[in-house]
């Protein structure tokens, strides 16, 4: 005989809100012969050939259901035949009485989205609401041409360019932008994770540079979380819920809808020719990360249309909903690597884009964030990328709110930076009270 220990985790703690049941060689499925803390223990006969495990969490649908066979070896081994990134490989642990089988499954309210939204990426599907008719030739519209194939036969890596525009550091060199031409191909993973039962966003674009290891034994991870401009914005043009066409599995445009995808990430994370003479609008994240040389992980959620910017995002501008976000994103990531130890969230940036300021501010602003440590502690660098181009009274908005975060805590560690077209003259009086709150 010998026996099973089944565990599950949640976020890298162990949890009892799981029920275990196995079925062997074909049976019904049972319950465990007994429960030790947290662990099911299942008495599993010698000749036992096949071993299904079925995980069904008690927090549904946030938690899904789980299930991967196992086939014990006739060397007294035991190996996973199929199942989900979230079941560890089984081990084996003999001692002179028994020999015991031991598993841990890692429940997680996040899933890998990744080939969905590439299906998704598709401008002239019947499916996805809001596609372009084919573009003219010469046609310079904000939606085309579309330089790159799409869909894409794949969106998990970055190709290489040559002599892509990139801001050198100083970004300001004689009061003009610095920039430099260079070759690159970003080294690392793109990967879109879902958030099915969270309002907004559902979904995160991920880019997780090579210079951020995965495997076992490594420390925090660094995040930075980009806010790109409002979604509410365009609306009419882009994202409207009036639309004639729907998403047929969930009857709803967002999140599934191509222009969600296209405009959300994708025009974020690639470049459609070189962004200063040919598409101001693609902004080539990673390739700005891999120039920078700067080891974090970047994060984009994808926004949904809200008549309040808040509500465009309205989960996440919760700190501790961020952090377990960010802690799913980690999981996910890290269990594609083979590592299932989770070490949690280190240093975290956030940067906001055009409109997308007021998204950082509903962060900023929220009643109780200020007390969580993913606010006090864990953000140290803030960036507003021209928030307001034309009046310093709306550019002032963001910028009191960032100065209220920076002055908190120990602000000696903190670094706060504005990009904006807006004259220093114009600008004065906003660097006037920023003055005022630090000395404060």
């Amino acid at each position: 005989m010998a026996q099973l220990c089944l565990t599950a985790r949640i976020r890298g703690q162990t949890t009892t809100a799981c029920t275990f049941t196995i079925s062997v060689d074909g049976s019904s499925f049972v319950a465990p012969n007994s429960q030790i803390l947290d662990q099911s223990i299942f008495i599993i006969a010698d000749d036992a050939a096949s071993i299904v495990v079925r995980a069904e969490p008690i927090d549904v649908p946030k938690y899904r259901t789980l299930e991967c066979e196992l086939a014990p070896q006739i060397d007294g081994g035991i190996v996973m035949v199929q199942g989900p990134a979230e079941f560890e490989p089984p081990t084996v642990l003999i001692t002179p009485v028994l020999r015991t089988y031991l598993q841990t499954v890692h429940l997680s309210s996040a899933r890998d989205a990744t080939e969905r939204s590439r299906e998704c990426l598709n401008p002239v599907g019947p499916d996805y609401p809001g596609h372009p008719p084919a573009p003219a030739p010469g046609d310079m519209s904000f939606r085309g041409p579309f330089v790159s194939p799409l869909p894409p036969a794949d969106i998990t890596t970055l190709e290489f360019l040559a002599d892509v525009t990139c801001v050198k550091s100083p970004a300001i060199s004689n009061g003009q932008i610095s920039v430099e031409a260079l070759s690159l191909a970003p080294a690392g993973a793109v990967a879109v994770i879902s958030f099915p039962t969270l309002t907004a966003p559902q979904l995160f674009a991920v880019y997780w540079p090579n210079s951020v290891p995965r495997g076992p034994g490594v420390g925090p991870t660094p995040f930075l979380v980009y806010f790109h401009p409002t979604m509410g914005q365009n609306a009419p043009q882009f994202y409207a819920d009036a639309r004639d066409r729907h998403d047929p599995m969930t009857g709803k445009i967002y999140p599934w809808g191509f222009d969600y995808h296209f405009f959300g990430w994708w025009r974020y994370f690639n470049y459609f020719g070189d962004p200063f003479t040919v598409d101001p609008f693609c902004k080539g994240l990673p390739y700005q990360v891999e120039a920078a040389a700067k080891p974090v992980v970047l994060v984009l959620p994808l926004n949904r249309v809200a008549s309040n910017p808040c509500d465009e995002i309205s989960t996440i501008n919760d700190a501790a909903t961020l952090q377990e976000c960010l802690e799913e994103i980690q999981g996910v990531m890290f269990r594609a690597a083979g590592n299932f130890q989770t070490p949690g969230v280190g240093r975290l940036a956030m940067a906001s884009f055009s409109s997308g300021h007021s998204l950082l501010s509903c962060f900023l602003t929220r009643a109780g964030n200020s007390m969580h440590p993913l606010y006090s502690n864990n953000l140290q660098e803030v960036y507003l990328f021209d928030p307001h181009a034309d009046l310093a009274s709306e550019t002032l908005i963001p910028v009191m709110h960032v100065a209220s975060w920076a002055a908190a805590g120990t602000p000696n560690t903190k670094v706060a930076r504005l990009y904006t077209q807006n004259s220093p003259t114009t600008l004065a009086p906003v660097l006037g009270r920023v003055l005022i709150i630090g000395q404060d």
